[in-house]
C-alpha cells in the first residue's frame, strides 16, 4: 500500500481548511493509499518554499523516502508561484513522488513514470495562479487609490490608538529629513519606510 501525504493550505489565519482535509480523506480511502501524514498551512501561497514549514516538512518526509504521493485539492495550495511549484514538481518527480490533484483527478507520475500531461497541466495552473494573485492585488490598489481621489483615509487614522506626538516621536529621523527639505520619496529611502509613512509624518508636521 501506498505512503500518502494529505497537504492543504488557505493564506489568510482566519479561513478554514478542513473542508479540504475532509475531500482529500475521502480521495485517499477511495484510492486505498495510507495517508501517513496531513500537512496544513496557513500562509500565502507567494512565499518562497524555503520560508514555509508545511513545504518543508512535506520534501523531508519525500526525501527520507516515507511517502510516495502526494494529495492536494488544487495547484494553487502548493503555491502561487509558478517558479516554486515547479520546483516542488521536479524534486517529487525525482524523488519518485507522485502528486495527485484532486479537481483534475491528475497525477504528476503514471505507473512510477511522468505524466507528460500532468506536467504541462501543472506548468498552466501554477501560471494561472500566478496570474490570478497579480490581478487580485492590481485591484485592491486600484481600489485604494479611487478610495484616496475621493478623500477617504486608507489605513489606520493617526490619533485613534496612537497619538499624533508618539507617532512623531516613533519617526523623529523622518521628520528631520522633511524639515530639511529632502522630498517624500527619498525620505523613505533613506530612513527605509514606507512611503505612505513619510507622507503621514509630513501631513502632521
Amino acid at each position: 500500500m501506498q505512503q500518502a501525504v494529505i497537504f492543504v493550505r488557505v493564506s489568510k489565519k482566519e479561513q478554514d481548511y478542513q473542508r479540504q482535509v475532509e475531500d482529500l480523506r475521502a480521495v485517499a480511502q477511495s484510492q486505498a493509499v495510507q495517508v501517513v501524514a496531513e500537512i496544513a498551512e496557513k500562509i500565502s501561497g507567494a512565499k518562497r518554499n524555503q520560508d514555509r514549514e508545511g513545504i518543508q516538512q512535506l520534501m523531508e518526509l519525500s526525501r527520507r523516502g516515507a511517502i510516495q504521493k502526494v494529495l492536494v485539492s488544487e495547484v494553487s495550495r502548493l503555491g502561487r508561484s509558478t517558479v516554486e511549484v515547479l520546483q516542488i514538481v521536479e524534486e517529487l518527480t525525482q524523488l519518485g513522488v507522485s502528486i495527485y490533484v484532486q479537481n483534475f483527478g491528475i497525477e504528476t507520475l503514471k505507473n512510477g513514470k511522468r505524466n507528460p500531461v500532468a506536467q504541462f497541466m501543472f506548468t498552466l495552473l501554477a501560471e494561472f495562479a500566478r496570474l490570478e494573485r497579480e490581478t487580485l492585488r492590481e485591484r485592491i490598489l486600484s481600489g485604494m487609490d479611487e478610495a484616496r481621489r475621493q478623500g477617504i483615509t486608507i489605513g489606520r487614522p493617526v490619533g485613534t490608538t496612537e497619538e499624533k506626538a508618539i507617532f512623531l516621536k516613533k519617526y523623529t529621523a523622518v521628520a528631520r529629513q522633511l524639515r530639511a527639505g529632502l522630498s517624500v520619496r527619498n525620505t523613505a529611502k533613506l530612513c527605509d519606510v514606507a512611503i505612505n509613512t513619510v507622507r503621514k509624518v509630513k501631513a502632521l508636521l
